[in-house]
Order: structure tokens, then sequence, then C-alpha cells
């Protein structure tokens, strides 16, 4: 049944692939699309990448330079590890680093984003895409409205902007359909790797048929529309869907960084060296997106051994963002420093959702505001997802929260009233008391706060001013339903 299942997803994303001058499918290939990377990979910031059944060789990479020179190049293939068995046994990706001054690429018979911009006038974001299936909630990935990461994603590329970047969660097909919502999710590809004797979970969750309903399809028109800057979230944690993650959008760990030691053991843990990318914005103004692995930890607690492992990489971070003329820095990363979540996470949307619990904390992903403490000061604006909603939280003193997590899965809740300003401040319990002694609470409200429970993405567009910008918040139909403004590190909404 499994085997019938995924082989039906790829039948399925070899059909919606764009179609060659035949009508046929696009040489196989399940996706293709571009990924920023730092100059340390390559000095152009582009990385080609494709996603193939496995048997099929890694397709060509045509290039056509601004001069009309053209130019063909070989792909490297990126192999899951061996002891992610048969989740990963029918894909495998490739890659190719794209060099500067093209006009445009294609990898096999499909274009792909070949050019990083002399200058950035437009920026997609959004994250927290995947459609949820879980044994507590399922959502209806068979609906265009119940899901919309597809229409999110075709106008997102209809904005044609100049990069886009993704705040993380792409997977999130954790569980077989229960039978009782075949129709919402029955095809769905169900965990490949059974739990183990003892164990209450599989060592993984992701297949590469899971990967390609959950992403490689849906995103295909936002592939299609601009490179693509991505951050991983907690939902490509090794154990989720991390596997997938390594080997399809990871740009410096091994693509077997979170195969389990051995067959049916649990997956490790880890997380992916900082770095940055300079985006040129006009003359004398850059802005540098300063890329943290955020995919672990607790939402509501400090964890000693993940601290031991996140903190170093905000304090290079820190480094990265140091004051420079010219520059702007925005930290990007999937777990919000202050975000503010449903107080009743474990109940679940309906039609009417209970009111907020009184004392419950619902300031979110702790253990990321711990590692970061005193390390935030030279960022112009942090931008995250992992809350899924649109969000944005000013602490004084501290550059803007954004949010953007309203890319597809559903939310926790569809209540407004859910997500109540916390009457304590971050890395305080509700009683107003430290939640751990080690990490000092920080003894301030926020003096903004502005969310919205609503499907889409966000545009930002420079102003004239250094450090401003202008943000369109819009809905899956490109319709817009906010209207923001950052000037340095304020950000507020209308």
């Amino acid at each position: 049944m499994l085997r019938l299942a995924i082989a039906s997803i790829l039948v399925l994303g070899l059909a919606a692939a764009p179609a060659g001058a035949d009508g046929s499918p696009k040489a196989g290939i399940v996706a293709a699309y571009t990924l920023v990377v730092p100059s340390s990979i390559t000095k152009s910031h582009l990385q080609a990448r494709a996603v193939i059944p496995n048997g099929v060789s890694c397709p060509k990479v045509t290039k056509t330079y601004a001069n009309g020179r053209k130019s063909e190049s070989s792909m490297t293939v990126r192999a899951p590890g061996a002891t992610t068995g048969p989740a990963f046994a029918s894909l495998r990706a490739c890659e190719a680093n794209l060099p500067s001054g093209l006009a445009y690429a294609r990898v096999g018979a499909i274009g792909v984003p070949a050019k990083f911009q002399s200058k950035f006038d437009k920026i997609a974001v959004f994250g927290d895409t995947g459609c949820r299936i879980t044994a507590k909630l399922v959502q209806d990935c068979n609906s265009p409205s119940a899901w919309p990461l597809a229409r999110n994603a075709q106008s997102v590329a209809a904005e044609k902007p100049d990069v886009i970047f993704f705040t993380g969660d792409f997977f999130y097909r954790e569980a077989a359909c229960p039978t009782d919502k075949l129709a919402f999710c029955g095809s769905s590809p169900p965990p490949a790797i059974l739990p183990a004797a003892g164990q209450k979970s599989p060592p993984i969750t992701d297949t590469g048929y899971g990967w390609a309903a959950d992403a490689l399809i849906p995103m295909a028109p936002a592939f299609a529309a601009a490179p693509i800057l991505v951050t991983r979230g907690n939902h490509e944690s090794c154990f989720r869907g991390g596997n997938g993650w390594m080997m399809m959008f990871e740009i410096q760990l091994k693509p077997s960084s979170c195969a389990p030691t051995s067959a049916g053991e649990s997956a490790p843990n880890n997380i992916a060296p900082t770095y940055s990318v300079d985006f040129p914005i006009a003359a004398g103004r850059t802005l540098r997106a300063i890329m943290v692995d955020s995919n672990g930890g607790s939402n509501s607690n400090i964890t000693p051994a993940w601290q031991a492992l996140q903190k170093p990489a905000y304090q290079q971070a820190n480094k990265l963002a140091a004051a420079q003329s010219g520059k702007e820095s925005w930290l990007i990363t999937h777990r919000p420093m202050f975000g503010i979540d449903d107080v009743n996470q474990f109940d679940r949307p309906g039609p009417t959702a209970n009111p907020p619990v009184v004392g419950e904390l619902n300031w979110t992903s702790i253990d990321q505001t711990g590692a970061a403490l005193g390390l935030t000061s030279n960022f112009n604006l942090m931008l995250a997802s992992h809350v899924h909603v649109a969000q944005v939280v000013q602490m004084p003193g501290q550059p803007a929260q954004l949010v953007f997590g309203n890319g597809g899965s559903v939310p926790d809740s569809t209540n407004p009233a859910d997500y109540p300003v916390p009457a304590y401040g971050p890395l305080n319990t509700p009683a107003g008391q430290p939640i751990d002694p080690a990490y000092p609470p920080i003894n301030q409200l926020p003096s903004y706060v502005w969310t919205t429970i609503k499907y889409g993405h966000a545009i930002f567009t420079p102003t004239a001013k250094a450090g401003g910008w202008s943000v369109s918040q819009r809905d899956t139909d490109g319709k817009q339903f906010a209207a923001c403004t950052a000037v340095g590190k304020k950000y507020t909404c209308k």
C-alpha cells in the first residue's frame, strides 16, 4: 500500500510539472529551483537544485550568459543516508553552482532563476506551509481554501520578486492519514519507517514523496519565480522532516547528516553553521540577511543541552551584524525571539474556540530567547515564522520581531482572542518568576503588538530612506490585507 501511495504522488508530481513541447513531463524532473547560498559556496550566491526519481541521471544545466554565450555543465547527486531505508529510496537531489553573469538557465528542460540582482527592489517572505497531518489534527489537504499553499505560491510568483525569503517549516505530513479522514488526506504518503519495539514514534517521519506532496509540487510557481533563501524550521529537525531537508535544501551539512546512526535508531540532533548573504538595495545601502538554524529546542522551557549548541550561532550572528556604514542587518531564523503563541496550544481550530486560559505561558520559543539574550541589538529587524499567524511584536529597545507563519499550514487557533498580549515579559512565568534562574527575565512588556490570522505572504520594497521599508501583507489571492512600515528597528501595521 505504501508503494502504491508514494507512486501515485510521483505520477501526480510529474503530471503537475511543466510540460515539454510534445506535452510530456520535462525529463522526469520532480522539481527544480535555485537556492541563495553564501559566497563560501559560490561567489554568485546561486546554486541550482533538482529533485529526480532514483535511477534517473542528474540533468544537465544549460546556461545562457548575458552576452549570448551558452555552456552546459553537470550536476552532482545528493543521496540520503543509507539508514533512511525505504523513506528516501525513490528520490534523489542534484546540485550545481551557477556562475555570475547569466541571463537565464535551464535544469534539464525546466527554466530556473539564474540572476542575483545588482539591486533588490522586491522581497517576498513566507513560511509554515505544509499540510498538517498528525494523530490529533488533520488539515484538509485536498481543499485549496483549507490548504492554500499552491495558490499562495502562485500569488508570490505573480509579484515577480527579486528573491524569496522562506522562514522554515516545509514538512507537516508526520502521520498516516486516519481512516476517518480519507477525504482530507487519503493519498498522503505515511511515514515509511515504523517505530521500533518500545518506541512511541518512528525515528524519522518524512519520506521523499511526503516532501513532493507537501512542498515540491505546490511550491513550483514560487520556485520558478525567484531564487529562494531558505531557513530550517523545527519541522525540519532530524527526527521530523530533517532527511528531506538535508537532501533537498541544506547548503552546508552533508545530505546524510540527519540519517539515524543505524536502522531503526533515533535520528541525531544538529545545527547548521550561521552564515550571511548581502543583498544590494541602493547605492551605499546593503541588506545583510543573517541565517540562524533554530530547528531545535523548546517553546516554553530552557534546555541546557540545546543552549550549548544554540548560543554560539547567535554569537556568530551578532558578529556578522556589527555596525557598518550603509549596512542594515536582518536576523532570519525560524523560531521567533518574541513570538506570542496561542494560549490554548492543545486545542484544535473549530467554529468556536475556547477563551484564553488565564496564567498559561504564551511567549514562545523561550529557548531561542535565552540563547540570543543580549545578542540582538545589532539587528534592524528579526524575521521568523513558527507561530501560524502574521504578527509583529515590538519590545522596548529591541528590533521588531516579525512573524510570517501564515503560508499555508493550519493555525493552532482561528480565534484572535487566543493570542493575547502577555501580562509579563519574556523569560518570565505568568507568576512573574524567572523560567530559569540562569536566564534573567526581560521585565518589560511589548510596546506594540499586531496579530492577524490570515493565510498569505509579505512583500518588502525599500523606501528612499536608509533602513526604511514598505511592506504589503497579502492574502493567498495577492490582495493586500495590511500595509506595514519599517523604519530602522520599528515596525507598524495598519
